[in-house]
Order: structure tokens, then sequence, then C-alpha cells
């Protein structure tokens, strides 16, 4: 309806609340006033809350998490090498051997030196096919650490005439890690 010079004047809306007034017994703007349980018999509201309480609930900032000075709040903890290799070994024993070779070569950027890592390139290789490759890996594993448990499966593998045949990968190869 358009209000006209005959209609009833709106009342005011208070100074001090800083709310305008609500037609009828809408007291949640929210709620539709065609919803059947937004008003309840009585005309009041029976099941609601005070909305300036939820509004402050909805507003309160999140709690600091920071567990050190100068931390980020809410950081993203960053995955490592080892986290990788965790992930790879994973993938070995599933025999996701494309996923392993992914997660060992993201670890082999940040962790070098790390004979498992090695270790889990190769047998990722091997199963791919790529014979020159898990070769010169085997290779690596047996020279960081010639007395481990892979060292030794590396040492067997290397005799099976699919790997012993292998071609060398040359140093400047993209495959060599």
């Amino acid at each position: 309806m358009i209000p006209t010079s005959n209609s009833p004047a709106a009342p005011a809306p208070s100074a001090d609340s800083g709310n305008i007034p609500l037609p009828g017994d809408a007291s949640d703007p929210v709620r539709s006033p065609e919803d059947p349980a937004a008003v309840a018999p009585g005309g009041s509201d029976s099941g609601s809350s005070d909305s300036n309480a939820d509004l402050d609930q909805i507003l309160k900032p999140p709690p600091d998490t920071r567990k050190e000075k100068g931390q980020e709040a809410n950081a993203v903890p960053k995955e490592g090498p080892k986290e990788d290799e965790n992930v790879g070994t994973y993938y070995l024993q599933s025999k996701d051997w494309k996923g392993a070779l992914s997660r060992f070569e993201s670890a082999m950027v940040l962790d070098p030196e790390n004979p498992d890592v090695y270790w889990g390139l190769a047998e990722a290789e091997r199963h791919l096919g790529k014979y020159a490759e898990a070769k010169a890996n085997y290779l690596k594993v047996m020279e960081y650490d010639p007395d481990s448990r892979h060292s030794k499966d590396a040492k067997k593998i290397l005799k099976d005439p699919e790997m012993a045949n292998a071609r060398a990968v040359s140093a400047n190869s993209p495959a060599q890690h």
C-alpha cells in the first residue's frame, strides 16, 4: 500500500536504539511473515533467541591459534619431504606407481641425500618400466646407505636381467635425480 496524506504516520525510531520499528508482530526481520513458525498463536515468538546475541556471536573474531610470537594466525602447515616420503611409501604399498613416483620426486627436491627417497624412486620407476632410471636410483641407495636393508634388496634387484641390461642414465639426462 502506498502511503497517502490520509495514512497514519509511522512511529519515529527512538534515538537510543537505532532500530527502525517493524510493522505488526514482525520482531525478527529475517523470518518471512508468511512463515507459520515465525509467530506463535499468542502473537509472540516462541522459539527465537535474542538477535543481538546471535549477531555478536557471528561477528566475534576467530580464536587466535598462534603458538609462538611472530607465527601467522591460522597458518596452514606446509608439507615437507617426510610427508612426501610417507605418502609415496603408501602409494608404493597400494601399487600406485605414478602417484609414488610423483611424491618421491617432490621429496627428492627437498631431501636429495635421503636413501629412502632413492629407494622409493627406484621402486616406482622399475614398476613403470623405467629400468635405466630405476637402476641409477638403486645404485644411489647403495651409495648413500650401503648397509641398509634397501641396499641389500637393491643388489638383488640389480641382478635381474631387465635391470642388469638397462642402459646407464647419463648425468645430463632429465631422468637423473
